[in-house]
């Protein structure tokens, strides 16, 4: 009985000091893994590689980070990972739309918000005509060095310009002018969206410029400003051509995608659960009804946990899907470019205004696959395999992996090419396995339990023991008492 509480500190002791080598990963083999994929090597078949991860293997990872993917030999031994940067985008092309121009009839007002009234002539599809100002303008002597024009919208459909690009003949003088922008709706309030200094500096060759500077950017413009005035001060000026620039979204090449129908989310809310948590560079919403237009919000769930259960949705961006028919063909909502954080849930809320459609839309995510950097050690055939809980990292730093690496270098290695995976039966764990499986402070509570149970045990022994002694008759009396 006097050795219990030793016994019972010297356990605890052993214990606690067990628990991190408990942790460690001595019996890392695909048989533990709820998915699995043949993995076919690139010519050459040895080496260093790098592989692309398919949405099915991402969507079985059971662990933050993908940190349960591992690439196994045919011996079923884990090979040497690193995961790749994320490759290099080349800049696409600028995107230049001519404007149609007008001079501006009259004279030009100081106040930007309060110009001459005008009147315009149009087509039948809403582009300008002609210009023309009302009398009293028109009578009135212009600003002098000043000159003005109204630029016509209509070429650019839904899209607003970046910037504007304005082009004039050179001149072996050069030039320097001030220029504003400002943006209307219907032609007569004007609103401030862009300024800049236009330089032209002459070169040594005739007609040549050894530098010019014709770009204005834009801000703050929507789809409903039809009408672009244009206003340069400081001197005479002749503009010949003003082209805008257009956005351009990141290319398609290279991106994974996949349709979704999105899931109601309470009475006015739709959700997108990707299965997976996806890097998502582009999200387009297809509606299922002609000539609707829906305005939303667009909402993004965080990776970190929610404070008293609560759902963390943080905002993302505000768009318009719509689908409309027109002369035979259906135009939808262009995609919308994504910042490329990755997540996994995402919420779109319809504005209070708009109707709903009869039936959920669909929804395109385009993300870039992530790609693992791998050498190739031990026979074919390889399995790619994900789908463990609370498996520990198994990745290198890319610079360990590859010699003397650069950024970029990982993708000019040869490419193996991933199967489908194919979903596997995983061996319920034992107790211990169970017990190795679990975080460190998982493991110290159950430790701890343990050693209760133990020492309610021993107290249980001490005590049955007790009991037996007090229920023996006393002995007795010794002889001649």
């Amino acid at each position: 009985m006097k050795c219990a509480a030793p016994c019972l500190c010297g356990a605890l002791a052993l214990l606690l000091a067990a628990a991190p080598a408990l942790s460690q990963d001595g019996d890392d083999r695909p048989a533990r893994y709820a998915a699995a994929a043949p993995l076919t090597l690139a010519a050459g078949g040895a080496g260093l590689q790098r592989v692309a991860l398919p949405l099915a293997l991402l969507q079985a990872s059971r662990s933050p980070g993908w940190a349960d993917v591992r690439i196994f030999n045919a011996a079923g031994e884990p090979v040497p990972l690193a995961w790749a940067e994320a490759p290099p985008v080349p800049a696409p092309p600028a995107r230049e739309v001519a404007l149609p121009r007008f001079a501006w009839p009259g004279p030009v007002d100081a106040a930007a918000s309060a110009p001459a009234p005008l009147t315009l002539r149009l087509r039948t599809d809403g582009a300008v005509l002609d210009v023309q100002g009302a009398a009293a303008a028109a009578s009135g002597p212009a600003e002098p060095g000043t000159q003005a024009w109204l630029l016509d919208l209509s070429p650019l459909g839904r899209e607003r310009p970046t910037a504007l690009r304005l082009d004039w003949p050179a001149s072996a003088q050069g030039l320097e002018r001030r220029a504003t922008v400002q943006a209307s709706r219907d032609a007569q309030a004007w609103s401030d969206v862009g300024e800049a200094t236009l330089v032209d500096v002459p070169g040594t060759a005739a007609g040549a410029s050894a530098l010019r500077q014709p770009r204005i950017a834009l801000h703050g413009l929507d789809a409903a400003h039809r009408y672009l005035r244009l206003v340069v001060r400081g001197g005479a000026f002749t503009l010949a051509s003003v082209h805008a620039e257009l956005a351009v979204a990141p290319p398609l090449e290279g991106l994974d995608s996949a349709r979704w129908r999105l899931l109601p989310d309470g009475e006015r809310a739709w959700r997108l659960d990707a299965g997976a948590t996806l890097p998502a560079q582009r999200l387009q919403l297809h509606l299922s009804e002609d000539n609707a237009v829906v305005p939303l919000q667009l909402l993004r769930r965080t990776s970190r946990p929610a404070a008293r259960g609560a759902v963390d949705w943080w905002p993302v961006a505000s768009l318009t899907a719509y689908r409309l028919r027109r002369d035979g063909r259906v135009d939808e909502a262009p995609p919308l470019p994504l910042d490329g954080q990755p997540a996994r849930e995402w919420r779109l809320e319809p504005d209070a205004r708009a109707p709903l459609p009869a039936a959920p839309p669909e929804a395109t995510l385009w993300w870039r696959a992530p790609q693992l950097v791998f050498a190739a050690r031990g026979q074919p055939p390889f399995t790619l395999a994900a789908g463990r809980e609370r498996a520990p990292a198994a990745t290198l730093p890319l610079a360990t992996l590859l010699p003397g690496w650069e950024p970029g270098a990982e993708h000019r290695l040869p490419a193996a090419t991933a199967g489908a995976p194919q979903p596997r039966t995983v061996a319920p764990l034992g107790a211990w396995d169970a017990l190795r499986e679990a975080t460190p402070a998982q493991q110290r509570q159950w430790l701890l339990w343990a050693l209760l149970t133990l020492a309610v045990a021993v107290l249980g022994v001490l005590a049955w023991r007790l009991g037996r002694d007090l229920k023996q008759p006393p002995p007795p009396p010794p002889p001649g008492g």
